[in-house]
């Protein structure tokens, strides 16, 4: 390895990192809020049903959101060795995807939060409705439908959803940076 690249590679700083993890999180972030309005607006407008699928609509949903949201550590490790450096360790890797998957967690609760107050404000009460109506077609028990309305009531406040999806987002594209070295990056040589 010569020394200018080794003295590029020991002078990155967490500056390098922000504009790749950024531009994919923005750009991930508004992808994985379309498909989840997506999926939200499917159920709303499903008729109730008994089938397995209309019961549990929203996890499928939510496993989607995931899986492309995983893929934004991939995306930006390559990003970040196309721009910056091709040389990349996998500790600076994981760092690129948990960065990655905190901004997609912002940026996605952000525009969630935006669509749900000024654009349908209604959404969440209809989203309750149909999942409720798919319940009550199974013909579960009346406590049980109460307790499920219940918890669509609390809802979850813009900081929970936070609490909850930078550490998901950020591990799920962490692995996924991590992949992304071994694959885009060069390995920096050993010196003895």
């Amino acid at each position: 390895m010569n020394v200018e690249k080794e003295s590029e590679f020991e002078k990155l700083t967490f500056k390098d990192y922000l504009p790749s993890s950024t531009i994919v999180g923005v750009i991930f972030g508004l992808v994985t809020s379309v498909v989840g309005l997506f999926f939200m607006y499917q159920q709303i407008n499903s008729e109730p049903s008994t089938s397995m699928t209309g019961m549990f609509m929203g996890s499928i949903s939510m496993l989607a959101v995931c899986l492309i949201a995983a893929c934004a550590g991939l995306v930006a490790v390559w990003h970040f060795t196309k721009e910056v450096t091709s040389t990349l360790k996998l500790g600076q890797g994981a760092v690129i995807g948990f960065l990655t998957g905190a901004v997609i967690a912002i940026v996605s609760v952000l525009l969630s939060e935006a669509w749900a107050t000024f654009i349908d404000p209604e959404m969440m009460r209809n989203y309750a409705d149909s999942m409720i109506a798919n319940f009550e077609a199974m013909d579960m028990p009346q406590s049980t439908l109460d307790d499920i309305a219940e918890s669509f009531d609390e809802g979850d406040s813009m900081f929970r959803q936070l609490f909850i999806n930078i550490p998901l987002y950020g591990v799920l594209n962490l692995i996924t940076a991590l992949i992304g070295v071994k694959i885009f990056a060069d390995k920096p040589e050993e010196t003895f």
